[in-house]
């Protein structure tokens, strides 16, 4: 089921955007750090686009935009590792697009995870750019969709 967050559960979200990053290989202390400076409090949840995934009443992933006018961006995409793969990323995917039509958007944007960009071009992305230096000194893929 795709729906709203509930405002007690961000730490739960924290916990599937830490396991997902680190999934990718990242090193679980930085990861740990890079997730703390996320809000996650009952306010932020409520207060901006918000999707999440869940089974058995049980967060297992979520979708976050930052509407910008026309264009939307998809500011973060996790899935908790044991449901990477079974089709929860589609679907929150396509909420967002969704709801970023919504908005009135007319293009998503997103700077994708190097290991997520297979995934975003089955999902009809296309490579716009690359990003400005991250914290970690690379650049990556900016990618987009228009919503017609």
């Amino acid at each position: 089921m795709i729906r709203p967050p509930r405002k007690d559960e961000g730490e739960r979200l924290r916990e599937i955007a830490v396991a997902a990053k680190a999934h990718w290989g990242y090193d679980e202390e930085w990861v740990r750090g890079w997730a703390s400076r996320g809000d996650f409090s009952p306010a932020a949840l409520v207060s901006r686009p918000f999707v999440v995934a869940d089974i058995g009443g049980r967060a297992i992933g979520f979708a976050t935009l930052i509407p910008t006018g026309d264009v939307c961006v998809l500011d973060d995409l996790w899935i908790e590792p044991d449901w990477i793969g079974c089709g929860i990323g589609s679907r929150l995917f396509r909420a967002a697009v969704e709801q970023a039509r919504q908005l009135g958007a007319t293009r998503l944007e997103w700077e994708a995870e190097p290991n997520a960009v297979g995934f975003y071009e089955r999902m009809g992305g296309r490579y716009l750019r690359e990003s400005a230096p991250t914290e970690l000194g690379r650049t990556v893929p900016v990618m987009g969709l228009e919503l017609d």
